[in-house]
């Protein structure tokens, strides 16, 4: 199906208002040249990125960085599911995003 980037919910906050929300989270990948609407990127934002790599990858769920961003590689659509499951059950707080909302070419 594809990969899903992975990335702490703290990642790119204001240093001066650590408590707005983000907008835009960073990624290391090019933007498509041309598209014709928003263009949106889901990601799995978490509260302790380090547990969940770890957690991610003692249960076989494949996690790489080629992009120099982590991501993990789902299958099949209920994957992500259980992938959510799995890290609520070990104490990590996630939820899917769009991780670059805000970008538009008009």
């Amino acid at each position: 199906m594809g990969k899903m980037p992975i990335l702490s919910k703290d990642r790119g906050k204001s240093e001066k208002d650590p408590e707005q929300p983000m907008v835009c989270y960073p990624l290391n990948r090019p933007l498509p040249t041309f598209y014709m609407a928003d263009y949106s990127v889901l990601g799995l934002l978490v509260d302790k990125l380090e547990e969940t790599v770890r957690v991610l990858r003692e249960n076989q769920y494949p996690v790489g960085d080629e992009t120099g961003d982590l991501e993990v590689t789902i299958s099949h659509p209920g994957q992500l599911r259980e992938i959510i499951r799995l890290l609520e059950e070990n104490g990590i707080d996630c939820q899917v995003n769009d991780v670059i909302s805000g970008i538009y070419q008009g």
